[in-house]
């Protein structure tokens, strides 16, 4: 592709997607667009030729400030780079989006493992001290690697693309998605046409952990011990008690329940000794918790036996499976650890024995788990989502995404661990879920923000809380 067609289509979709680099009636200057190239200058490219998009309020030559989009082509227009830069002059206006999480998430999602080696994203936007390490990657591009290295501290998230070989839709493809994800930073699109124009091209949020019941069902069999953390309301419980419902039931096998809490203790769970009292007399007498029941029944019905520990965070998991620790060895191969039970002794967890255990992240009073029961369990984290509901319910998706919108924006990534889950946004009426937003969310949420948690995001969800209830949420 001619280096002077690629520059005059990246011009024109910026433009189809709402960029205005003239005020004209009825359109506000939203952008300015920079061509610091002149291709029959060769060393122009070596010294840092590029072009691409610059606030509105800075100037079309000399240094700028702040976030831009720009490309930076070798000559022969065969590779390119594409970045979000700061510009020489660092941060003006910028520096708070900058940040924040809800940037570098919303860059994120122009990841993509077919171009790994290629793209290379910073964990801070802020930091324009550190290299990217693009830099470690242009070796087959010498034009390329030197202008780079001269901003290679600025480029908070990048990516190399080659525009030749038949390469070419593929590449302006990529261009359109970064100018697209640049396009909803800056909240440009002030019509429709322009709208649908970037959420043609705007990359979809990717959920890594979007576990369906059949695939927490099938990590279950392939490990027999996991744990599902995650917020209220994101269906800990649920899940496992419909996995229970599904495959470890009637015929098929059994599911036993207990949910810990601050007072279990060993003789609850495994074995003790209880008083017994009859008329005057006091007498003692052996009990088997429900983890023995478990084992036993495993064994016995040689039966797929299912045991759900519900918020297994809230005891003290030391105490309370003593030497039982041992035995959950997903591989313990000819291993022999013997633990007594009473008058009993094993050796191993029964084969067909699987555990699910579910922890609650927003409770940070709960006991710390430590590494050696991480070891043990593999660890899903179910995340809030859009679900679908039955009968006469309603799912609150407007509200869902507001809140979503909030987290992705404010929270770091242990506080999107706080994220109320989709349980919550489920109610009879709007009405109904109202009354949930006040006497439930909106306490919750106060009581994170009072702890420290998402301080950044106190004054949008105080204003969303008086839209909707009529209420400050601060006297």
């Amino acid at each position: 592709m001619r280096l002077e067609n690629f520059i005059r289509s990246v011009k024109q979709k910026s433009e189809d997607m709402g960029f205005c680099f003239d005020s004209q009636p009825r359109k506000v200057k939203n952008a300015v667009w920079r061509k610091n190239i002149h291709p029959e200058k060769e060393e122009d490219f070596r010294k840092g030729a590029y072009f691409g998009l610059v606030n509105a309020n800075e100037e079309s030559t000399g240094a700028y400030s702040d976030f831009s989009l720009v490309i930076f082509p070798n000559a022969e227009c065969t590779h390119f780079v594409i970045a979000l830069a700061v510009g020489s002059l660092g941060f003006n206006k910028d520096y708070t989006v900058a940040t924040l999480p809800w940037l570098r998430r919303l860059f994120s999602r122009l990841r993509d493992r077919k171009y790994a080696g290629k793209q290379f994203f910073k964990v801070d936007f802020s930091d324009i001290e550190t290299s990217s390490a693009v830099i470690n990657h242009l070796e087959d591009v010498d034009d390329l690697r030197e202008v780079i290295g001269k901003y290679q501290t600025v480029l908070s998230a990048c990516q190399i693309v080659e525009i030749q070989n038949g390469a070419e839709e593929e590449a302006l493809e990529i261009v359109w998605q970064w100018l697209a994800t640049y396009a909803t930073f800056r909240n440009v699109g002030n019509n429709k046409k322009q709208r649908d124009e970037i959420n043609k091209y705007l990359p979809a949020i990717k959920d890594l952990d979007d576990y369906t019941e059949a695939a927490i069902y099938q990590q279950l069999l392939n490990e027999r011990f996991i744990v599902l953390q995650g917020a209220p309301g994101t269906g800990k419980t649920w899940t496992a008690n419909k996995i229970g419902e599904l495959h470890f039931s009637g015929e098929t096998g059994k599911t036993y329940f207990e949910q810990f809490h601050a007072e279990t203790a060993y003789s609850d769970f495994v074995y003790g000794i209880k008083p017994k009292t009859t008329g005057d007399n006091l007498s003692y007498e052996e009990h088997y918790g429900i983890l023995w029941d478990a084992i036993e029944y495993a064994h016995e019905s040689g039966k797929a036996t299912l045991l759900i520990i519900d918020e297994i965070n809230r005891a003290n998991l030391s105490n309370v499976l003593g030497p039982i620790f041992y035995l959950f060895e997903k591989n313990a191969g000819h291993r022999q650890n013997v633990v007594k039970i009473g008058n009993k002794e094993i050796t191993k967890l029964p084969e067909n024995l699987y555990v699910i255990a579910t922890m609650n992240t927003a409770d940070r009073s709960l006991a710390v788990v430590d590494f050696a029961l991480r070891r043990r369990f593999s660890w899903i984290t179910l995340r809030p989502h859009v679900i679908e509901v039955q009968g006469d319910n309603l799912f609150l998706t407007d509200e869902f995404n507001r809140f979503s919108e909030i987290f992705s924006r404010y929270a770091s990534s242990e506080e999107l661990n706080l994220q109320p889950g989709q349980s919550y946004f489920v109610a009879k009426s709007e009405d109904a879920w109202r009354q949930r937003l006040r006497y439930e969310l909106v306490p919750l949420m106060k009581e994170y923000f009072d702890e420290g948690y998402l301080k950044n995001a106190v004054s949008e969800f105080s204003d969303y809380v008086y839209d909707k209830l009529g209420i400050d949420l601060y006297e």
